[in-house]
């Protein structure tokens, strides 16, 4: 398991509006993006519902973006029935 300092999270949106949210809400983000990092890697496949009605996750896709750019996390995705997309860790990253 690689180990992430999730309170070196950071943002790199381009509005004054959209930095002040992140900075605001910081602790939050950076605690969600922990909460997505450890099920992703104890195998689950997430989808925005589930991340939401399991975890209280709002915006997995902002949570998976953040993976990706601020931690290189290597989560992949497919679509699914019905225009749903799934979240996952490819099975050689565990």
């Amino acid at each position: 398991m690689k180990k992430i300092d999730f309170s070196q999270l950071k943002h790199n949106e381009n509005t004054i509006e959209n930095q002040k949210h992140f900075d605001d809400n910081q602790p939050k983000f950076s605690n969600q993006c922990k909460i997505v990092y450890e099920a992703l890697l104890r195998g689950e496949k997430l989808t925005t519902a589930y991340a939401l009605i399991h975890y209280g996750i709002g915006d997995l896709r902002r949570r998976v973006k953040d993976l990706k750019d601020n931690f290189n996390v290597p989560v992949e995705s497919r679509k699914l029935q019905g225009n749903f997309k799934e979240y996952y860790l490819p099975k050689n990253t565990k």
